[in-house]
């Protein structure tokens, strides 16, 4: 199949069958790229439950970049991945400074933003700025792999590197890179999808190479699975007079300046561990992130400690909106019926 053939089929496709997405009004470059920012691992039905709020929040890239970590992350929370959030308001501090607050047009400038790399940069030149850029994702490497028959296994160098030649030359034959690039992420999340896709609706099965050998459950080849790690983690519910939380904010890497319940070795708390009522165990939760599959257990601590150190602080949790924090908190807080 030619390059050309392969856009034109799919950008005739795409005016015809697009999704009524809010960034697809004006296609701003900043709206844009908080989009593909939060769509990162992200399924498209939760980040249309933020996009809305976020960019409410924060407008454009002046509010972004003057806005504290701890407001960015709070409007982020929930969504997973914490570590987006403070890469976009690194970038957007970086367009400030470096660019005068316009979102530059080319890839070779988009990827020297912090936080932005060649998918990104790829998706804001060509969707934002209608230049002839290429874009990779999971769903364009998963067509092409069975458009061409590609016998490698998803996520391997061979199969990305293969697709970003077929996306290169492909964008390049295209009228529009907006739609082409849009229609093929599109395919792949309506169409093309990985298990069940629908070949009899889709604009390219005549010319699919998966389709005419009937492989199209077989390719791509899946990658290896990750072991997955089963956790049980405790977590301390300390409420003081008032009704307020003790929490931590956390400083590794994972969750970095994020707040959380008090777990683990609580004796970096009080000096010593805390002491849990006696028959108090409030319930258990299971919370999943990537390969790891963690049971929380929370339970209610008989005495309220003084804390040690800046990091822990007493929470309201009417005020939780405005704290950044993952998501498990809320379901912890809601065991105990604090909280919505």
């Amino acid at each position: 199949m030619s390059a050309r053939r392969l856009a034109f089929i799919t950008e005739n496709w795409f005016r015809k069958h697009q999704r009524p997405l809010p960034w697809r009004g004006a296609y701003d470059p900043y709206g844009v790229w908080v989009s593909e920012v939060m769509l990162q691992q992200t399924r498209m039905e939760v980040v249309l439950g933020y996009y809305e709020r976020f960019m409410t929040r924060f407008p454009d890239v002046v509010a972004l970049a003057a806005a504290s970590f701890d407001e960015v992350t709070a409007s982020w929370s929930g969504l997973g991945y914490y570590r987006r959030a403070r890469m976009l308001r690194d970038g957007a501090i970086d367009v400030m400074t470096r660019f005068d607050g316009m979102i530059p047009a080319t890839v070779d400038e988009l990827m020297t933003i912090a936080g932005i790399g060649r998918y990104t940069a790829g998706a804001i030149a060509s969707i934002a700025h209608g230049q002839r850029a290429p874009i990779v994702d999971g769903n364009v490497a998963r067509i092409v792999a069975r458009l061409f028959a590609i016998e490698a296994p998803l996520g391997s160098p061979m199969l990305m590197r293969e697709a970003w030649i077929r996306a290169e030359e492909s964008v390049a034959a295209s009228k529009s890179p907006r739609d082409f690039n849009q229609g093929l992420m599109e395919l792949g999340a309506l169409i093309c999808t990985p298990r069940n896709p629908s070949c009899n609706r889709c604009p390219l099965r005549r010319h699919c190479a998966a389709y005419a050998g009937d492989r199209v459950e077989e390719l791509p080849h899946p990658k290896a699975k990750m072991a997955t790690r089963e956790l049980r983690i405790p977590l301390y519910l300390v409420t003081d007079r008032t009704g307020r939380v003790l929490m931590r904010r956390e400083s590794g890497p994972l969750m970095r300046g994020m707040f959380h319940l008090p777990h683990g070795d609580t004796t970096l708390l009080t000096g010593t561990p805390l002491r849990v009522i006696a028959g108090a165990t409030l319930g258990t939760f299971r919370h999943t992130v990537t390969n790891r599959r963690i049971t929380f257990e929370v339970f209610t601590v008989a005495e309220r400690p003084r804390a040690r150190g800046g990091e822990y602080a007493w929470i309201d949790p009417a005020a939780l909106g405005a704290i950044p924090h993952p998501s498990y908190v809320r379901k912890a807080l809601r065991l105990a019926g604090i909280g919505k």
